[in-house]
């Protein structure tokens, strides 16, 4: 049986530009929190409110990415329009070897202003019984924006609000390692659930194994943590009980691009209704298989409702 949600993601949508050959692009939206809500709103029944929740321009890209998570049923009422800025925008160029590089643009995104103002921020996400946001969301956002969104956590934390974080960790987009890892202690504190992935641990905390990321992230203080190995088993961690999911059906990958995200998203759809961490995690690898398979990280909802 369902169970009614609200739920909410919180991040930055970009403009994707993809370069197709001869001098064409072809112009998408992208992001991994909104990678994670397409997901959830794929899989979740309508009983259940999935929004997205960022701040756009005013200006006629903004407005035709709001166009977009409205025929994608993503609620938007939480989403603040800015008339000085825009949206981040990025590139990508793919080599004959098949290798991908990307090229961004971010300094006039709007939603690096997305915790500007505590209030209101508060105010948003306090209808949502989940909310979900990475390491790229906070790391968007400017220092003092982070300072207010970590108050707001934890003033809706005591309030009923659930939070689950994924620190996928971005180097380029943090001022330092400290800064990071400060950011990713206070808000593990807040956070009932976590799910990160084992090579970003590594590369931020030289974690030895995906069990010393997990003690870790209980230590700091949260609830659960899923930590993602790409093909390895995925480990489910609480302060009582560890277990290792094996990936059931392993496949060949042709794109990555949001196998991360589209497991959480995965994950949080059976989670939030009240499903085992085990079989919720058994739900986030089909999805992360399914989408790995295909280009681009914004596979139909068809086909994504294809998977129990």
């Amino acid at each position: 049986m369902s169970v009614s949600k609200k739920i909410a993601t919180f991040g930055e949508a970009m403009v994707e530009f993809f370069d197709t050959g001869d001098n064409c692009w072809r112009r998408g939206f992208a992001g991994d929190s909104l990678n994670v809500a397409w997901a959830l709103r794929a899989l979740l029944p309508n009983s259940c409110t999935v929004d997205y929740v960022t701040r756009i321009g005013v200006d006629g890209v903004s407005s035709d990415l709001l166009q977009f998570l409205e025929e994608s049923s993503l609620g938007t009422g939480g989403i603040s329009r800015d008339p000085h800025r825009t949206l981040g925008l990025y590139t990508i160029k793919t080599d004959p070897q098949g290798e991908r590089s990307f090229d961004y643009w971010r300094s006039q995104s709007a939603a690096k202003c997305l915790a500007d103002d505590p209030l209101e921020l508060e105010h948003v996400l306090a209808q949502f019984d989940w909310v979900y946001l990475s390491g790229i969301s906070a790391a968007v956002i400017e220092s003092q924006g982070r300072k207010n969104l970590l108050a707001v956590i934890e003033s809706l934390r005591a309030r009923g609000v659930k939070f689950a974080y994924d620190p996928n960790f971005r180097p380029k987009l943090w001022s330092s390692l400290d800064e990071m890892r400060d950011f990713t202690r206070q808000i593990t504190a807040l956070s009932a659930l976590v799910l990160p992935t084992f090579d970003d641990e590594l590369a931020a905390f030289g974690d030895s194994s995906p069990q010393a990321t997990a003690e870790r992230l209980l230590s700091w203080g949260t609830e659960q943590v899923i930590v993602k190995n790409g093909t390895e088993p995925t480990l489910v961690a609480s302060p009582s009980a560890r277990q290792s999911c094996a990936v059931e059906h392993p496949v060949t990958p042709i794109d990555t691009t949001g196998a991360g995200d589209s497991f959480n998203g995965g994950f949080l759809s059976a989670f939030v209704q009240g499903s085992a961490p085990e079989d919720a995690v058994r739900r986030g690898q089909a999805v992360a298989a399914r989408v790995v398979v295909q280009r681009g990280a914004l596979v139909p909802y068809s086909e994504l409702r294809e998977i129990h």
